[in-house]
């Protein structure tokens, strides 16, 4: 499969170093993003209004141990910026310029949510990039999205700006608002330096335009996928269906589903250390 079998080492107690915010001119634009640990290449794509932020510190640090994790940031988040299509497709290529201008040699594409939609548009754009995929908490088409969760974005001009971020980490954790979910992110947050950097107006119009108009991968496109894809999914996640996860099983062909018992949209973030430690078993279950 293009990298080599290891026994992986999981540890728990270490200090994370802060990660340098990095900037890479590619053919159509630039991209911001962080890289730590060694190892087989590893790229995190974040998903709707996500900055570096989202992703949990004890979770990079266990996957630092094994692999070489590069987090990007998305077109018009952080210093992300490009001439590609306004679309998701445009957005897939803005990650396949940074791998090309980075020279990285068959990563492991890592998509949470939108970054799950990202990654599928990647895969069909250059199906011979990656050695290996991870869906986490994603759709094959956006109307496998909670209608609730679609009817909150779209008020969300009309609520106060506080109000509306209690709703939306309401919705992702699967949870009563409250000011403790949100902290459980900004508490578990990587130490970046010189990174200062939120989800903006123009990134918003970006992403809401490019899932509503994303075609979808049917299951002739995801039979197509010959690529090892672990699918990570909580049985009570509030923003996607549960047939979601189903379907990518059900269609891809070397794949494997694991399903967590909580934690919403974001069980991530209550399951970093398990959730880090079944990507590396499941790519260690793979050998050239």
């Amino acid at each position: 499969m293009g990298y080599a079998k290891k026994n992986f080492i999981f540890k728990v107690d270490y200090v994370q170093e802060a990660l340098d915010y990095q900037t890479v001119k590619t053919r159509n634009g630039q991209v911001g993003y962080c890289k730590t640990g060694n190892g087989q290449p590893l790229i995190l794509i974040v998903g709707y209004s996500g900055t570096l932020y989202h992703w949990n510190r004890h979770f990079i640090d266990e996957l630092s141990q094994n692999f070489t994790v590069y987090l990007v940031d998305n077109r018009k988040i952080g210093l992300s910026e490009s001439k590609n299509e306004y679309s998701m497709q445009g957005m897939a290529q803005d990650v396949i310029d940074f791998i090309d201008e980075l020279a990285i040699i068959k990563p492991i594409l890592f998509g949470w949510s939108m970054g799950g939609i990202i990654t599928q548009s990647i895969l069909k754009l250059r199906p011979n990039i990656a050695s290996g995929v991870v869906l986490l908490a994603t759709v094959p088409h956006h109307n496998y999205t909670s209608p609730e969760f679609i009817q909150l974005l779209m008020n969300s001009e009309h609520l106060p700006a506080n109000e509306f971020r209690l709703q939306l980490y309401a919705m992702f954790f699967s949870a009563k608002p409250s000011e403790n979910l949100k902290e459980l992110i900004t508490g578990a947050a990587a130490e970046i330096t010189d990174y200062h950097y939120r989800f903006n107006f123009e990134a918003k119009e970006l992403q809401d335009y490019s899932v509503a108009t994303w075609v979808g991968s049917d299951a002739a496109t995801l039979s197509n996928v010959t690529l090892p894809t672990l699918i990570l999914k909580a049985r009570n996640d509030l923003v996607v269906s549960s047939d979601a996860a189903q379907f990518f099983a059900t269609y891809i062909p070397f794949s494997k589903l694991i399903e967590y018992p909580a934690g919403g949209h974001f069980f991530l973030h209550q399951n970093p250390q398990e959730v880090a430690r079944d990507v590396g078993n499941f790519f260690n279950s793979y050998q050239s």
